[in-house]
């Protein structure tokens, strides 16, 4: 799978929360650089599109799947929980 361009991170100075901004198309992919294990996750979108956007964690891997009902190159924002320890 492609990966999402990051066009920011956000230093939240929070061990158990990652934020970047990307620019990303529908079913692409980003992988933590805080986590091995993602455990949540959201996306919100920073431009006015009406559709579906969602994010996909698989608990066991720090890669996780952005669906954005056939868009291409939108800016969103991501929030990705997890533990360091993990």
């Amino acid at each position: 799978m492609t990966a999402a361009t990051v066009t920011k991170r956000i230093d939240l100075h929070d061990p158990n929360i990652e934020v970047v901004q990307l620019t990303v198309s529908d079913g692409e992919t980003y992988t933590s650089r805080k986590f091995t294990r993602v455990t949540a996750a959201t996306a919100t979108g920073n431009e006015d599109v009406d559709a579906h956007l969602n994010v996909v964690t698989t608990d066991s891997t720090g890669v996780v799947t952005i669906n954005y009902a056939g868009q291409t190159d939108k800016k969103i924002t991501l929030v990705l929980y997890g533990n360091l320890g993990n």
